[in-house]
């Protein structure tokens, strides 16, 4: 047991590894690339803001690059301004180090929205360079730690978006595969004819946690993809495909949704002892079946087939027998609508 526990940890490690090997690399040669440009182009002495900027806007993921990057810049520039400000009124003392960490912060809670309300990166940014500039006092360094954030956000600018910009398609299809491998997990654990437990509420629970979870990574994944083939040149001629690519995912947010609802509404059915038809369970087994295909990169037109088979049995105007007009078997419907719907046509 504890052998295929290790394993498991172990495999899962090296998945994140394979999938981040390229942002690292990335991340990496932009770090030493802003040093080298700030230290020894510039001569700037202690140059940490470029090695860190291009560090913490790349990072191990390619998701909202030119963002985290714009975020941070903003930030520090804002903070660079403040930190400096106080700096010259209240000088380096405790006081002054409250003054500065109280204006950078509402500062930025003042300016955020649009790109710069999405995570807490240009809140961070703000409050860490106006502190710096108090801690690491030095007269003029003001203007050498703005510069260096800019050379370490230009060189993410310059590798991230200009020269190795995302695969838009990749990260979209990767994306909806996790949230695929979640849906159908909740699907394949509901058991119509088993009896109920304690624990039914906790695995709920925590299945809803991971499927939003991947929601927000679905929606992180659009909103990079947006930005990619926006600003990226090398994108640009797939504009057109990712935009429907996008449109057509969004139904996974009705999707899973309804698969949370069928959860829900199924064991509690079970539990109050309503009478269920036979083809709910087998339905439910052909949404998983065509989750798991999805989430597998298998073939679509499996996925389909079963989805459909799925609507079909669950007609009621086909069926007359008890529950085929409840919510449990409505949901598991606009579950199979909602999928194919986010299949969409054959992809070309």
């Amino acid at each position: 047991m504890v052998r295929e526990r290790l394993r498991a940890v172990v495999r899962a490690a090296a998945a994140r590894f394979r999938r981040a090997r390229w942002a690292v690399v990335q991340t990496a040669i932009a770090v030493s690339v802003s040093w080298f440009l700030a230290h020894d182009v510039l001569g700037h002495p202690q140059p940490f803001f470029a090695p860190i900027a291009a560090a913490v806007s790349l990072s191990a993921s390619d998701v909202l690059r030119g963002q985290r990057a714009l975020q941070l810049m903003s930030g520090v520039a804002l903070g660079i301004a403040l930190g400096t400000a106080v700096e010259a009124v209240a000088g380096t003392s405790a006081p002054a180090f409250a003054l500065a960490a109280l204006l950078a912060v509402y500062g930025a809670l003042a300016l955020g929205g649009g790109p710069f309300g999405q995570g807490l990166m240009f809140v961070n940014q703000t409050a860490a360079s106006a502190i710096l500039i108090l801690a690491l006092h030095r007269p003029g360094s003001g203007t050498e730690r703005l510069v260096d954030a800019l050379i370490g956000g230009g060189v993410v600018v310059v590798i991230g978006v200009l020269l190795v910009p995302a695969d838009p398609h990749r990260l979209l299809a990767e994306a909806e595969r996790s949230l695929f491998a979640e849906l159908s997990d909740a699907l394949g654990g509901l058991r119509l004819d088993d009896p109920p437990s304690a624990g039914d509420a906790d695995r709920e629970l925590a299945a809803g946690q991971r499927i939003h979870a991947r929601l927000a990574a679905l929606a992180q994944a659009r909103e990079t993809a947006r930005q990619v083939v926006l600003v990226a040149p090398r994108r640009r001629r797939s504009r057109e495909s990712v935009h429907r690519e996008i449109a057509r995912s969004k139904h996974l947010t009705l999707q899973a949704n309804a698969v949370l609802s069928l959860v829900r509404v199924a064991r509690a059915a079970v539990d109050a002892g309503e009478a269920l038809p036979e083809a709910l369970e087998e339905s439910v087994a052909e949404l998983a079946e065509a989750c798991g295909v999805l989430a597998e990169a298998g073939n679509v037109d499996r996925a389909v087939a079963a989805a459909s088979r799925a609507e079909r049995r669950l007609d009621p105007a086909e069926h007359a027998g008890p529950g085929y007009r409840g919510p449990a078997v409505y949901a598991a419907r606009a579950c199979a609508r909602d999928l194919l719907a986010a299949i969409g046509p054959p992809r070309g």
